[in-house]
């Protein structure tokens, strides 16, 4: 009888922690706001913009965008795309905006 009992231990344990697992489901929208928040690599959108026009093309001089992080000044070239993937470790992305 106590051989039984120690042949089930493993599988107890595996129920437990398919049940703990199953308990953090009502938790998603929070995990899922956490993991955003804390990623280096977010998807952030135009806040504001300074252009001038050369001819029939616009250079962009100042690119301001939205994200988790806060308004971030970022440079994508000499586009400023309505929606960007900015990492925080980037050289390119300033905090706040510029002086």
């Amino acid at each position: 009888m106590n051989q039984r009992v120690r042949s089930f231990l493993p599988w107890r344990l595996i129920a437990a922690l398919l049940r703990g697992m199953g308990s953090l489901g009502s938790l998603w929208p929070l995990l899922a706001i956490i993991v955003w928040w804390l990623a280096p690599t977010t998807v952030h959108m135009r806040w504001e913009y300074t252009y001038r026009d050369i001819g029939t093309y616009r250079v962009y001089y100042d690119c301001t965008y939205l994200g988790p992080s806060g308004l971030v000044d970022y440079m994508h070239g000499d586009q400023c795309p309505f929606f960007a993937l900015i990492d925080r470790r980037d050289p390119r992305s300033f905090p706040g905006p510029r002086p």
